[in-house]
């Protein structure tokens, strides 16, 4: 690395720093350049003296801050009219309507946002940046949340947890929460309030740059929606609250809701899994390799050119249409029904069973037959299905 790319890097990485501190900086390495120059050491030389600039970044402590830095509000160029107006009509926060913008510049190998109290978006960066944006509508003073993002170990963190205690009736002001950015608390932010009465709302909205190897989202009880992103691996967690995939393309992808719906829309995949623990679970329109599809008690339901197939359900029913790719389908239900349409296919060795609904199995044809419990091969047999089902009805059909 040369000198002009270390001060780059070293520019790059102090951007979220005070000017005043910046240039405090940015002067002390220059100085240290200089004088390593004077006495014949070469560019290597003096970058292995100063060392590794993230490192330098996470020994900064507080107390090193200025204390007018630390204490500030964020520079006019990163806040978003809403805050302005917010900070302006702090006497009415209850009904004040709050947001933040922030952009950060470099390469991450991996991104993780956790929204416990709000709801998680992603999309696509219209630029090399990745772009946070905060927003909280119709606030409270009964308890407080606090925003934060940094950078540890080459991921990047972003997200929204509650704050400890509870303001005092009456207690209007905007507080100061400290946020930790490369390891360290260095500058403040507001606080807003609760969400859990109607109309509130948080949301924490991100843009990603094309490139972004892994991105993870977490909720507690909200929704998150990826749109648009092209990624290695994905994850997309829920609590309570709905997980939604639309025109999404990675690698390997996970999505998970506890009680809310799972929903991949236009997505393509090399592995894929969808789960929900009592919700339903809808794959639209997909491309993929390997699909994995289960629920507790809801209902699996899709359209998917996927090799194989595993779907589950404890005690709903799964409806899926297969297109050209499918080569092995598994489907179980414990107490639902099964339908099974498949297209383009040139044969199928199909078995079936249930306790006690009934069973029709059609090749090339609209009505097919009723057959019992077994095993039935049509065509070449390419495409392995079992279908089972504690007491639901199971209807497969397949055409060429």
């Amino acid at each position: 690395m040369s000198k002009q790319e270390y001060m780059q890097k070293l520019q790059e990485k102090l951007e979220s720093f005070g000017k005043e501190m910046q240039e405090e900086i940015m002067e002390d390495y220059r100085q240290h350049f200089a004088e390593g120059e004077k006495e014949g050491k070469s560019e290597e030389e003096i970058i292995e003296e100063l060392g590794n600039i993230e490192e330098m970044i996470r020994e900064l402590s507080e107390d090193e801050l200025p204390e007018e830095f630390a204490q500030r509000t964020l520079e006019p160029s990163t806040v978003s009219e809403g805050q302005e107006a917010a900070e302006e009509n702090a006497d009415n926060f209850q009904e004040t309507e709050m947001k933040r913008a922030f952009s950060y510049s470099g390469y991450y190998k991996a991104v993780v946002l956790e929204g416990k109290v709000a709801d998680v978006y992603v999309t696509q960066s219209e630029n090399d940046q990745i772009h946070v944006d905060y927003e909280a509508k119709g606030l409270n003073s009964q308890q407080n949340y606090e925003y934060y993002q940094y950078e540890e170990d080459g991921t990047f963190y972003a997200g929204v947890k509650r704050k400890k205690g509870i303001r005092e009736e009456g207690d209007s002001d905007e507080k100061m929460v400290k946020v930790t950015l490369f390891g360290r608390t260095i500058i403040s932010y507001g606080t807003v309030g609760s969400v859990w009465s109607s109309g509130q709302s948080i949301t924490l909205t991100v843009r990603l740059p094309k490139g972004m190897p892994k991105l993870t989202a977490k909720v507690g009880s909200g929704n998150v929606s990826v749109s648009g992103v092209e990624l290695e691996a994905l994850e997309a967690t829920s609590g309570s609250g709905n997980v939604r995939l639309n025109e999404t393309v990675a690698d390997r992808l996970k999505a998970h809701a506890g009680s809310g719906n799972v929903t991949a829309y236009r997505t393509e995949f090399i592995s894929g899994v969808l789960e929900a623990g009592s919700g339903n679970v809808k794959a639209e329109e997909v491309k993929g390799r390997e699909l994995r599809c289960g629920t507790g008690s809801g209902n699996i339901k899709g359209e998917a050119a996927v090799g194989e197939f595993h779907l589950a359900s404890g005690s709903g029913n799964i409806k899926m249409k297969a297109d050209g790719k499918a080569e092995r389908v598994s489907m179980s239900t414990g107490s639902g029904s099964i339908k099974l349409e498949l297209e383009g296919i040139q044969g199928m060795d199909t078995t079936v069973r249930t306790g006690s609904g009934g069973v029709r199995v059609a090749w090339n044809e609209e009505e097919g037959q009723k057959v019992k419990n077994g095993n039935y091969t049509y065509g070449n047999g390419a495409c392995k299905i079992k279908a089972n089902t504690g007491s639901g009805s199971i209807k497969i059909f397949g055409r060429e």
